[in-house]
C-alpha cells in the first residue's frame, strides 16, 4: 500500500528490455528526502531499476508513483522537471566544455535561451562544490574520466531536480572526490529536501551515506531497509556469493564490510 510520506513508490513493478524482463513484481518505497543505495552483484537489475523509476525504460507490469500519481500519466516536461537522472556524456558533446555543457542543462531546464548573471553564479558555486572551477574551460574530450563524472554530476545538479537518479556516481573517482561527491548529495539532501536514488558498488560507501539499502538479485530485492539490518553476512552471503565480517565502522559507526572469500 502507498505511504503518504513516499516520494517515490514501485508497486508490482516488472520491467526490462523487450521480451526480456530484469525487474519482476517489484515493491519499493522511497521516503521523501532521503539518500536510498541500490547494491547487488553485476547483472542484478541495479541500472533497469533506476531507468524504470524515471520512466527511462516503461514498465511491462505495475506501475510507479511519484507523489502518490502514477508517471505514466506525466509529460515528459514534467519528468523532465521533476527528474535528474546520472547519464554518461554523448560523444558529440566531446567539444563543449565543462561550463558550457552545465549552463546548456541549466537553460533546458529553466527554459531559457541564455545564461543571466545569477544564473551564472549559481552554477560557478555548483561547478566549485564539484571540483570542476579550475576544468571549467576545458572541453569534455580532453578531460580525465574523474572529471567527466564530475561534469555528468554537475549537469544533473544544475537542474535542481526533485528526485535525482545517479547510477555509479563515484565510479572513477579517487577517494577523495569519492567522499566530496557523496558529501556533497548527503548536502543536498538537507539543503532542498532532494530525494536521492544512487546505485553504488562500494558497500562501505553506501553504508556511510544511505538512509536506505535495497539490495537486488535477479531482479527482485533480497533485502530493504537502514545500513545495520541490510548489511549482514547472510544477505550479502546471498547477493553477492561471498563470505564476509561485517563490523562496525569506528568513525561513522556504520556496517563495515570485509571480504573473506568467494563462496562455493
Amino acid at each position: 500500500m502507498y505511504q503518504p510520506e513516499s516520494k517515490l513508490a514501485a508497486q508490482a513493478l516488472s520491467a526490462g528490455y523487450a521480451a526480456d524482463e530484469i525487474i519482476s513484481n517489484l515493491d519499493l518505497e522511497i521516503e521523501r528526502g532521503s539518500v536510498t543505495a541500490i547494491i547487488g552483484a553485476n547483472g542484478a537489475g541495479k541500472t533497469s531499476l533506476l531507468k524504470a523509476l524515471a520512466r527511462k525504460i516503461p514498465a511491462a507490469k505495475g506501475t510507479v508513483l511519484l507523489d502518490g500519481v502514477s508517471i505514466a500519466s506525466l509529460s515528459k516536461t514534467e519528468l523532465s522537471k521533476t527528474f535528474g537522472f546520472l547519464a554518461a556524456i554523448p560523444a558529440a558533446k566531446n567539444l563543449e566544455t565543462v561550463f558550457e555543457l552545465v549552463s546548456r542543462s541549466a537553460m533546458a531546464a529553466n527554459q531559457i535561451s541564455r545564461v543571466s548573471p545569477r544564473l551564472r553564479d549559481e552554477i560557478d558555486t555548483l561547478l566549485e562544490r564539484t571540483s570542476l572551477t579550475a576544468v571549467k574551460d576545458k572541453r569534455i574530450g580532453e578531460l580525465s574520466s574523474g572529471y567527466k563524472q564530475c561534469a555528468v554530476i554537475a549537469a544533473a545538479l544544475v537542474k535542481n531536480p526533485e528526485v535525482l537518479l545517479l547510477d555509479e556516481p563515484t565510479s572513477s573517482l579517487d577517494y577523495s572526490h569519492q567522499l566530496q561527491v557523496m558529501n556533497l548529495l548527503s548536502s543536498l539532501k538537507k539543503e532542498r529536501g532532494m530525494t536521492i536514488i544512487a546505485v553504488i558498488h562500494d558497500l562501505n560507501l553506501a553504508a556511510r551515506f544511505a538512509d536506505q539499502i535495497v539490495v537486488l538479485k535477479q531482479g527482485s530485492i533480497v533485502a530493504k531497509g537502514n545500513p545495520h539490518e541490510v548489511i549482514t553476512p547472510n544477505n550479502l552471503a546471498e547477493a553477492f556469493n561471498i563470505l564476509a565480517r561485517v563490523i562496525d565502522d569506528p568513525v561513522g559507526k556504520t556496517p563495515l564490510v570485509i571480504p573473506i572469500r568467494q563462496l562455493g
